[in-house]
């Protein structure tokens, strides 16, 4: 069935400051239409810009797409090919992110890879097709793509125990720990909650040994196979898992999981810098940044290292980086069911497609037309699925603290997008999304209606944010000088909080930010949050109260809990002053 384009309607005209709060920290799960769902985050337009259209009338569950089973979508050339790019340069210039980098596959063909905008805020080297970004949670396809070599190589199966293989494996649940399999390691249901803060503070002191370690001290908060629960250390598990069935220990999981990954998925399918190292991508000489969002919304480098170190322990759940040359590449071995661009077989079909099979269905999300809650209805094995129009979709986000990525196929109809941007926060993870929806707008010759849907669910955050600013006072050094000092929490590790320039700061030692105090209708100081990238946001990731217990000084953090689940409290014992304050 052949399509022909119709005129895009006027690009929406965001407010940049508005679109850019509310950005979390971690590797996501889900991109912008489920996340901003979930937790009530958003933007709005901009009342002051000229020639916006009227926003148009859409209701929940709302269907803006008709059918497409079995439409080939047009090719992207001529018009249509102009018409994406200029979108792509125009979104991300209105919403103020340094650079990015797509690709588009289409056919068996790269037909579209371009860098836009800069590799930092403030500098002039501009981000190409090649320029190296990390691509967060987008390597979790990687590690079950791993996995689904070995399979085919009779190193292990999927039905596999974890523990056959990492004898140190275990969960809280001795009954539960030799059940675990392979694939549930890349599944989202064994019952593990999300636990990023616990590998983001001090993660720089982690090892993968340890990470490992760690998952028999976490709580399991639903039954196995019926709850959608996404954690990190359990998908760096089992990559560590996977590379280990296939040439022992080698030094370390670490050093073994990068051998085996590049040996079995990398080289194969032609992705020679693609890497998990910091040392080869800083010899590259083509690196982009990595930016935070602050509190004001405005996006701020971040040192190379803040989005590094913590990554290590948990490798396999979001390490890489990769350029949009090298992630069309990857595109096209999915939709060539296994075969590299070359022709040369990575993957037997059917342990690829098996990373592909619906699996624990994702929480619902109220509030989208219907189309867009269709995006996001399974996990799989490292991938969401869902249809867009009737046509499947194979999708996964990727979100650190300081880089969004999105990668996106659908199989039937050949098509694949992924797109790499040096920021987060909110802004970023629209644009990654705007990107992928304008594309499938354009092939398949439907209106331009992707900004349009998230307005009721994006229009939350200016608010947001106003009501916190107007609850953040300043520090009161006399109040918190009783309270400075080393501070214990058993899952986060040591924290230092100090005073240097009139500014309250807590550090691991490495991240290092600034808390602002969150005052009641009294003036009084309740709770402080972090006003600095990578943890400000809105709402904030999490809060600090500092009081005393038996007359000494005690902390209690307060994060943000996963979606169903309550905020998790961490209580931090005083430690002693420091004996050389930070300044």
């Amino acid at each position: 069935m052949s399509l022909e384009p119709e005129i895009e309607a006027p690009l929406m005209r965001l407010s940049r400051r508005a679109a850019m709060r509310g950005g979390t920290a971690g590797l996501t799960a889900a991109a912008l239409f489920v996340a901003g769902a979930h937790h009530g985050k958003g933007f709005q337009i901009d009342s002051t810009s000229q020639a916006t259209p009227a926003t148009p009338e859409i209701t929940e569950g709302e269907a803006l797409v008709p059918d497409l089973t079995g439409v080939t979508p047009l090719t992207l050339t001529g018009d249509r090919l102009t018409r994406f790019e200029v979108h792509a340069a125009a979104t991300l210039a209105e919403l103020g992110i340094p650079g990015a980098s797509i690709a588009v596959v289409q056919d068996g063909e790269v037909v579209f890879a371009q860098g836009f905008g800069v590799r930092e805020q403030g500098r002039p080297e501009p981000v190409t097709a090649d320029t190296l970004l990390r691509i967060g949670s987008v390597t979790k396809s990687f590690s079950s793509l791993l996995a689904a070599t070995l399979v085919d190589a009779g190193k292990l199966d999927w039905e596999t125990p974890l523990v056959d293989l990492l004898p140190e494996f275990a969960v809280a649940d001795p009954a539960l720990t030799p059940k675990l399999k392979v694939a549930d390691a890349f599944s989202a249901a064994t019952g593990l909650p999300r636990r990023d803060l616990e590998i983001i503070l001090n993660g720089d002191k982690h090892t993968a040994e340890e990470s490992v370690a760690s998952i028999a001290d976490l709580p399991l908060t639903a039954p196995y196979g019926t709850t959608f629960q996404y954690n990190n250390q359990l998908v760096g598990a089992g990559g560590y898992a996977a590379a280990v069935a296939d040439i022992g220990l080698e030094d370390d999981l670490l050093h073994t999981y990068e051998i085996v990954l590049r040996t079995r998925v990398l080289d194969p399918i032609g992705m020679a810098s693609t890497t998990l190292s910091i040392d080869d991508v800083m010899a590259s000489g083509d690196y982009a940044t990595p930016h935070g969002a602050g509190l004001a919304g405005d996006l701020q480098s971040l040192p190379l290292l803040d989005d590094t170190l913590w990554l290590e322990s948990v490798a396999p759940s979001g390490g890489l980086w990769s350029n949009a040359t090298e992630m069309a590449r990857y595109l096209q071995t999915e939709l060539g069911h296994g075969l590299n661009p070359d022709g040369t077989r990575v993957v037997s079909v059917v342990n690829l497609e098996r990373t592909w099979q619906p699996g624990i269905a994702l929480p619902p999300v109220t509030g989208l037309p219907s189309e867009l809650a269709a995006a996001a209805g399974h996990y799989g094995l490292g991938w969401i699925l869902g249809n867009y129009g009737g046509q499947r979709l194979v999708w996964h986000s990727g979100g650190t603290l300081g880089f969004t990525a999105l990668a996106t196929f659908l199989p039937d109809a050949g098509l694949g997008v992924v797109t790499l941007t040096n920021g987060t926060g909110l802004a970023s993870s629209l644009f990654t999304s705007s990107v992928q929806f304008q594309l499938l707008e354009v092939l398949f010759d439907l209106p331009a209606m992707f900004d349009w849907k998230l307005i009721p669910v994006l229009a939350q955050s200016d608010q947001g944010w106003s009501e916190l600013a107007k609850s953040l006072g300043e520090t009161d050094a006399a109040a918190v000088g009783g309270h400075l000092g080393n501070y214990a929490n058993p899952d986060l590790g040591q924290l230092t909080l100090l005073l240097a320039d009139d500014q309250l700061l807590l550090t691991d030692g490495h991240l290092r930010f600034a808390l602002r105090p969150v005052q009641d209708e009294a003036g009084t100081a309740t709770t402080y949050v972090p006003v600095d990238p990578p943890f400000a946001g809105v709402p904030p990731q999490f809060s600090v109260m500092l009081q005393r217990h038996d007359r000494l000084p005690q902390m209690i953090l307060t994060a943000l809990g996963d979606t169903g689940e309550d905020d998790l409290v961490y209580t931090f014992v005083w430690e002693g002053a420091n004996a050389t304050p930070t300044s």
